[in-house]
């Protein structure tokens, strides 16, 4: 069975060698509980994922993004997925973007609370394991990638992931 695919966007806001984060570990939250996840939602009908990474970093933040750089897409694929054994609906496209350029002054976050994380220890934090896989490969070190992962369950079965340029 084949799911439909819905797109879907993550912004990670970055400064002076650090990532923004949300906690969501005392929260909870139906897809993150109890993990680090970067800002992103669903984009809604007529957007662009551009636009809606901006909606939603600002929804979830209140930061103003000012300038995004797109990283990237992967295919989430989860006609096998669970998450607290709850079958998943959609297969998720989701669009990658940084923002180094933001106003942060009315920053607050509107689910979980806000965590400047630094780079090398992104990987420390308790985060989706698709989340790790592209953060390693590719996301820390800025390069724009192309990829597809798996689930089965809770467990990520699969990761290919390319680099586009």
């Amino acid at each position: 069975m084949s799911l439909p695919t819905r797109l879907a966007v993550v912004c990670y806001f970055r400064r002076n060698d650090h990532t923004l984060f949300i906690d969501y570990t005392l929260t909870n939250h139906p897809i993150h509980k109890g993990k680090f996840s970067p800002t992103g939602g669903k984009v809604e009908k007529g957007e662009t994922p551009e636009e809606a990474a901006k909606r939603e970093a600002e929804e979830e933040t209140n930061i103003i993004t000012h300038k995004l750089v797109y990283r990237g897409k992967v295919l989430f694929r989860n006609e096998r997925r669970t998450i607290d054994g709850k079958a998943m609906e959609y297969n998720w496209e989701v669009h990658f973007y940084d923002c180094h350029k933001f106003d942060y002054t009315q920053a607050r976050a509107s689910e979980g609370r806000l965590a400047w994380t630094r780079n090398d220890e992104v990987l420390d934090l308790p985060l989706h394991e698709g989340d790790k896989v592209i953060w390693e490969r590719w996301l820390k070190d800025h390069n724009e990638f192309e990829g597809e992962i798996i689930h089965e369950g809770e467990n990520l079965t699969s990761a290919k992931l390319l680099m586009s340029k």
